[in-house]
């Protein structure tokens, strides 16, 4: 490449003007001429070429800060093929950063110019090192190199997690509608596995459960029965465990879980004399699901919402009724002594015991040893994993049983 005059005047407006080495390479390809931006960082850097007149935007170009005219920036960005970013190496020459005692990642980012809820800080490198000045004294230099990259869905860290769960939670205040019942209505939400599963796909169902929420309730129990959520994790998709799963949009799966399960809710609240929830703990969403309850509790303050970290939680229904609920990965085969054992008090005074779980996404019922054991199935979306090993033929459904203040009168099914 023959550097002409001309063309290195050019070159000086475009890096005036606060173009990154990248950018100009790109425009002096755009006039015939095939230049890297290497080549291009090397001239600015040989012929010192001003860096100045920057922009403060989301695009990699940062203007001066605090007005310090000796501060000085140098970048080195990868374009996409579309020309988004995707990754920026910054060199800074700030005395006034030098001095600041906090630098933290979000910090670093907010005094670099970019948007800490957009941009990841992968590292940065600060050194210093010292010049002898025209009067021999020494002058000492600092400087700080970052990369960063554009922050996708894959990189949500805790606290974004969170802020997503928190998310415009306010306190809501409900009336009764004074509609109750005589009979009673345990709602079993099981392995709804949101992110696999779409709001879209069972809006449908929705409509058909809120319609039998109306019929009107003396008492409505909603049991969580586990893997509301697909994962358990924020930056890929696995298990409580660490079993890779087919990936989700998990920001999408909790707002999809959000429109469903708001509205039994409130709808459960304002028909029925009295309206528990509670949470056991699933093998896919432990943790997600455990906090999910948490900002149902907070959003709901006047009901009885249990935040649980437990695998088995027993309750009653009516007068006499005695059920106990697990998620079913874990001693399932157990679950009717368990029941003896751990709720003596609720077991002693049941006329009509029940285990109730799921897990395994299809409906079985067992009536034996003085309890009658319903695993109950779901409405969950087939995913790969299940298609590829043929388990699709299961009904797709959800159960929700009627009791009086006695026994099981009915089973409904969504």
């Amino acid at each position: 490449m023959n550097w002409t005059p001309e063309l290195l005047n050019k070159v000086e407006d475009f890096c005036h003007s606060g173009y990154t080495n990248a950018q100009i390479a790109k425009k002096l390809e755009n006039d015939g001429l095939f230049v890297t931006k290497n080549a291009v960082k090397h001239v600015c850097t040989d012929h010192h070429f001003s860096r100045g007149n920057r922009s403060n935007d989301d695009h990699g170009n940062i203007q001066k800060v605090d007005g310090n005219e000796k501060e000085s920036v140098e970048q080195d960005i990868d374009y996409n093929d579309d020309e988004t970013i995707r990754n920026a190496r910054i060199t800074y020459r700030y005395m006034s950063f030098r001095d600041k005692k906090k630098k933290s990642p979000k910090q670093i980012l907010k005094y670099a110019g970019y948007d800490p809820d957009k941009w990841i800080l992968v590292s940065a490198h600060p050194n210093e090192w010292t010049v002898t000045s025209a009067n021999e004294a020494p002058k000492w230099n600092f400087q700080f190199k970052i990369s960063i990259k554009p922050k996708t869905q894959s990189d949500l860290s805790t606290d974004d997690l969170i802020k997503l769960f928190n998310e415009k939670i306010e306190p809501i205040k409900l009336i009764k509608t004074g509609i109750s019942g005589k009979h009673n209505l345990v709602i079993a939400c099981s392995d709804f596995h949101f992110g696999i599963t779409k709001f879209k796909d069972v809006e449908n169902r929705l409509v058909e459960l809120i319609d039998l929420i109306h019929r009107g309730w003396k008492q409505i129990v909603i049991t969580q029965l586990g893997d509301l959520l697909h994962s358990d994790a924020l930056n890929s998709s696995k298990t409580t465990k660490g079993t890779e799963l087919d990936p989700i949009d998990f920001v999408q799966a909790v707002r999809d879980a959000e429109r469903f399960i708001f509205p039994i809710i409130e709808e459960s609240y304002k028909y029925s004399d009295s309206m528990q929830m509670f949470n056991i703990n699933g093998n896919h969403d432990e943790t997600t699901s455990f906090m999910f309850q948490e900002m149902l509790r907070a959003k709901y303050p006047e009901m009885d919402i249990k935040v649980n970290n437990s695998y088995r939680e027993a309750f009653v229904v009516g007068k006499s009724v005695g059920l106990l609920a697990l998620h079913g990965h874990a001693a399932k085969t157990k679950a009717p002594m368990l029941f003896a054992t751990e709720y003596p008090e609720i077991w002693s005074k049941s006329t009509y015991r029940m285990v109730l779980y799921g897990h395994f996404h299809k409906e079985v019922v067992n009536d034996d040893f003085g309890v009658v054991e319903h695993q109950v199935g779901t409405f969950k979306k087939t995913d790969p994993y299940e298609s590829k090993n043929g388990y699709t033929m299961a009904t797709k459904k959800m159960e929700c049983f009627e009791f009086d203040d006695q026994t099981l009168k009915d089973i409904h099914y969504i």
